[in-house]
């Protein structure tokens, strides 16, 4: 059979739904041999795709488009529409994230991120808050963040979804969400903040391949979206979850499973685009690309508007 050897987070919620589909034994039915590289960060996910050690991630669209400006060429396929999400303490009365001037807030990924680059523009354009300036900022990786949180040492964190899902079981709240980031500048929820990279390379090569793959991982999902007994034999989710945590986690991954991938969602992808460009500032990661390539994207059967 055919390999597709994916690039996966120690930490990350994409082995969930290998787990699963590994236990069911779909990679061998859908005709490919699937094996996983597990990696601490993801910046050694991205090298790891660029050294060929590993032939698909999920990652940022924004880092595929930066490579692209470069020179190097990748897919993106769409995983999720759950994104990073401000929390506070419980015990904190702020209504917006106006109110965090003089805080200390804790940011996963850094200064090339899109959370930063959405969650500053949010704040500049809609409350005059300059988080760079007004506000103490620590990037770390996510499971450091919430340590810092539970032990107070952070007024406020955005980290991603399902460690503010976490939080949210002790005593922390939500203060924002992408959600509303996005719909400030009336860009649809719906749009695919993480998503597949590839090289379009390797595509090439193994078109039928890519789409069986995609094909057993929308199935997947879709057993996870709608089976609750399935849950418990996944221990990459059962072993590190309490079971107050457990259905705030379902829920949130759930909602996160994108079902289109048309033109509506690629044209919010481009406005997208357009707001992180215009408040980049001096970071460069949309390097001189105007909009996305339209290449940029892979088009596959696995989801409808194909």
């Amino acid at each position: 059979m055919p390999e597709i050897r994916v690039g996966v987070l120690k930490y990350g919620t994409l082995n969930w739904e290998l787990d699963l589909a590994e236990a069911k034994n779909y990679p061998e039915q859908y005709g490919f041999k699937l094996t996983r590289v597990a990696l601490g960060s993801p910046q050694a996910l991205s090298v790891a795709l660029q050294g060929g050690a590993v032939d698909m991630i999920v990652g940022d669209w924004l880092w595929a488009a930066r490579q692209y400006d470069e020179g190097r060429l990748y897919h993106f396929y769409p995983y999720s529409t759950a994104a990073g999400e401000l929390v506070v303490h419980s015990s904190d009365n702020a209504a917006n994230i106006g109110e965090l001037k003089g805080k200390t807030i804790g940011f996963a990924g850094g200064k090339g991120n899109k959370n930063w680059i959405l969650y500053s523009a949010y704040a500049r354009q809609h409350f005059g808050l300059e988080l760079a300036s007004q506000t103490t900022v620590k990037f770390a990786a996510p499971p450091m963040l919430n340590q810092l949180m539970l032990r107070d040492q952070l007024d406020a964190v955005v980290n991603f979804w399902h460690y503010a899902a976490e939080l949210k079981t002790h005593d922390k709240r939500s203060l924002l969400t992408m959600d509303e980031v996005l719909g400030s500048w009336q860009i649809s929820a719906d749009v695919p903040v993480i998503g597949w990279l590839f090289k379009q390379s390797w595509a090439a090569e193994n078109p039928a391949l890519v789409d069986q793959f995609f094909a057993m991982s929308f199935a997947t999902r879709a057993q996870m979206n709608s089976d609750d007994n399935l849950w418990q034999i996944i221990p990459s989710f059962t072993q590190k979850y309490s079971a107050e945590a457990r259905p705030v986690l379902i829920e949130h991954y759930r909602q996160g499973i994108p079902t289109r991938f048309d033109a509506d969602i690629k044209a919010d992808l481009q406005k997208l685009f357009k707001v992180l460009k215009a408040n980049e500032g001096t970071t460069g990661v949309t390097g001189s690309l105007q909009s996305l390539p339209d290449s940029l994207f892979w088009h596959s059967p696995a989801l409808a508007g194909q």
